[in-house]
């Protein structure tokens, strides 16, 4: 694994995980310690992972990714 491809996939799970944190923000009323509690939360690290999942298949598809 390049240090390339493993920065693309890093820096990709940091922003879905920092979009997921923007929504989890927004919905506790701008609390930024129940957006973490929510985000760290398993409900949160799912839909990070599924938001990174779903972002990567669709840079492979469109031959973004390496």
């Amino acid at each position: 694994m390049t240090a390339y491809l493993l920065g693309n996939l890093l820096g990709r799970f940091v922003l879905s995980y920092a979009l997921i944190w923007l929504v989890m923000f927004l919905m506790s009323r701008l609390s930024w310690r129940n957006a973490f509690r929510r985000s760290n939360h398993w409900g949160g690290l799912v839909a990070t992972t599924t938001t990174f999942l779903i972002g990567l298949i669709a840079a492979q598809s469109n031959g973004a990714a390496p």
